[in-house]
């Protein structure tokens, strides 16, 4: 079906690998993992923009309007709300998601996503620990900063920015949709997008000297500059500031996101954002919090064209090859010992004869055949496929 995957073998065993690191990474930063239901109503997607029109949403036979989940941030902030736990909760989860949207490269209707929260914690400590996260798990696929960066900025300071030029409140979520698209659009489509809104041209030139302002260069007053110079300095602390470029273009999340928001890029940003994420102080009731998410499908191709998804096929330690059936039940107890023993044991299940047996353990990738034959009383053969010696062995 369009915009949804069939995973084969080799397939699955490179998204395992990527589930693998972002597990093990997010593990290590002391993240615990929880999970949570694919169907959810359809009301508490409300503050996820222009989410709802991209839903698979239906009536269920009790009457109610539930969705298969476009995103997680949600799923987390209700069961945080309805649980109280020591603070800062660290969550992760790996889920599956869907989307109704144009299948396009790095897009698709069905991807698995990676979440990251700290729940509990207002301070830009818990936006440092955030990042450096993320750093850590690009790194442990092997990549460096000459690979990827993270565009960072603060959303309270980039609106006191753009009110302090004269720009009405009222206009903020429009301007912020506009520069969201900047990079997708023509300069003089951007333009005259702003002139739609009745910017003036001091305002639009204003505007755009926010979106390339240096942080030493700016002098008003706003709390988000200070969350953001703190933050900085956390992340300078960390060793981790050089991935970052400060960039107040940043706008995302517009209905939900209060503070700090960044995203991930490829060095040459030939694709969309391989993740992204922010605060949300106002989701949760009395919980502050900041996450991210990351999805497979764009990963996957940034990861294959860098050439780090090198994870091998399946390697089978041993074939058991009985010669004729009478040697199968023999086979067998050989296949159950070895198995106990931690190793990966594959036997003939069709009944083909030795020649053929060695062509398939040959398409296994297998290391040694044990070849188990009524002739060899006590003993079996074993033949290293890659030297091609052979040797008898007692059982």
């Amino acid at each position: 079906m369009k915009g949804f995957r069939d995973l084969y073998p080799e397939k699955k065993r490179i998204q395992n690998y990527i589930f693998s690191v972002w597990s093990s990474v997010a593990e290590k930063y002391g993240f615990d993992e929880i999970a949570g239901p694919l169907l959810e109503e359809v009301s508490l997607y409300k503050k996820s923009g222009d989410l709802p029109s991209q839903m698979y949403s239906f009536v269920d036979k009790s009457g109610r309007k539930v969705a298969l989940r476009p995103e997680l941030t949600p799923t987390v902030a209700r069961m945080a709300s309805s649980r109280s736990s020591v603070r800062p909760m660290k969550w992760f989860s790996i889920a599956n998601c869907y989307r109704y949207e144009n299948p396009q490269s790095g897009r698709l209707r069905e991807f698995v996503q990676l979440n990251l929260d700290i729940l509990g914690s207002s301070s830009m400590m818990a936006d440092a620990e955030m990042i450096l996260t993320v750093v850590e798990i690009m790194k442990n696929f092997g990549l460096s900063k000459k690979d990827f960066f993270i565009r960072l900025s603060n959303r309270k300071l980039f609106e006191d920015l753009v009110l302090s030029i004269g720009i009405k409140k009222k206009d903020l979520t429009e301007i912020g949709r506009i520069i969201d698209k900047k990079d997708k659009i023509s300069s003089k489509d951007f333009v005259s997008a702003l002139k739609k809104l009745k910017l003036s041209p001091k305002q639009i030139k204003d505007l755009g000297y926010i979106l390339k302002v240096k942080l030493d260069k700016i002098k008003i007053e706003s709390k988000g500059l200070s969350e953001l110079n703190e933050l900085v300095g956390y992340l300078k602390n960390y060793g981790v500031l050089d991935y970052c470029k400060i960039d107040l273009s940043v706008v995302r999340g517009l209905d939900y996101y209060t503070s700090t928001v960044f995203e991930v890029f490829d060095s040459s940003k030939k694709y969309r954002a391989i993740a992204g994420g922010g605060r949300y102080d106002n989701l949760i009731k009395g919980c502050p919090g900041i996450g991210f998410g990351m999805g497979d499908v764009v990963l996957e191709l940034f990861l294959s064209e860098r050439k780090k998804l090198d994870v091998g096929s399946k390697k089978v330690d041993y074939y058991v090859a009985p010669v004729s059936s009478s040697d199968y039940s023999r086979a067998v107890k050989i296949v159950n010992k070895l198995r106990s023993k931690g190793n990966l044991v594959e036997i003939d299940l069709v009944g083909r004869n030795l020649g053929k047996q060695f062509n398939y353990a040959n398409s296994l990738n297998v290391s040694k055949v044990v070849i188990v034959g009524s002739k060899d009383k006590g003993r079996v053969t074993i033949r290293d496929m890659k030297s091609g010696k052979e040797s008898k062995v007692k059982i």
